[in-house]
């Protein structure tokens, strides 16, 4: 996807909002659309937020590396990473980011109402959601930075090359995904189930989408000077 023709990016996201706003406005509900906007404005800031702290992020997470600490040592393959396709913008790390962030939001309400007592945890998921959101921003964009720039993790027991995004950033989200709707549909009937899916992907991807824009806007301006501050060898890969 051309950087010049990245604004289009953004059409998917917008066409998603509008359909959420439009019901509200037929129906005269004045409320509703304000806080709309609202949310996807805060949610929205909140993703975006580590994207200029990106090149920081980068450069810890090859000290981590360095010494192979964090889940492997960091090597760079003989080519450059691919440009990541609409596909991956518009749908997979979107999903990725929503799937994650519910994830995050889950545990810590999980958590809380050890603590707290469900009635009163109840009373702050918004917040949860907002403390995910700010968590899968910091992991995703360290994660889809490495992928897209060619970096790989190298696990020096087994001999074995991944991309970084080949666990965290696909396969849990899919798994909890896959639970979360599993037990959406056995607490209510399929059509409430289906309605309540729809209406959360409706709220939760124009955010998400945007996310992913700005990050690859980001990067693919700054690939040279963040690969400097990765400190990796360059190999023959060989991806699982």
């Amino acid at each position: 996807m051309k950087v010049r023709k990245a604004w289009l990016a953004a059409c998917p996201a917008l066409l998603v909002l509008a359909l959420a706003l439009i019901p509200l406005l037929v129906a005269g509900r004045a409320r509703g659309p304000f806080f709309i906007l609202l949310r996807f404005a805060l949610v929205t800031s909140i993703l975006v937020a580590p994207i200029p702290i990106l090149p920081r992020l980068m450069a810890l997470a090859g000290n981590l590396a360095r010494k192979g600490r964090l889940f492997g040592q960091l090597v760079r393959g003989s080519n450059a990473g691919p440009d990541p396709s609409g596909l991956a913008i518009w749908v997979l790390r979107p999903l990725q980011g929503i799937g994650l962030s519910l994830i995050f939001a889950e545990r810590f309400l999980n958590l809380l109402e050890s603590f707290m007592g469900a009635s009163r945890a109840l009373m702050v998921p918004l917040a949860l959601y907002v403390l995910g959101s700010a968590l899968v921003s910091l992991l995703l964009s360290v994660v889809w930075g490495l992928d897209d720039l060619g970096m790989r993790l190298y696990n020096g027991k087994t001999g074995e090359i991944r991309t970084a995004g080949s666990g965290v950033g696909t396969i849990l989200p899919l798994i909890f995904g896959a639970i979360g709707i599993s037990s959406l549909f056995h607490r209510s009937s399929p059509l409430d189930a289906s309605i309540d899916l729809l209406r959360i992907l409706m709220a939760l991807y124009p955010p998400h989408a945007l996310f992913a824009l700005c990050h690859w806007q980001f990067l693919s301006k700054r690939r040279d000077s963040l690969l400097e501050k990765l400190p990796a060898k360059k190999v023959e890969t060989k991806v699982y």
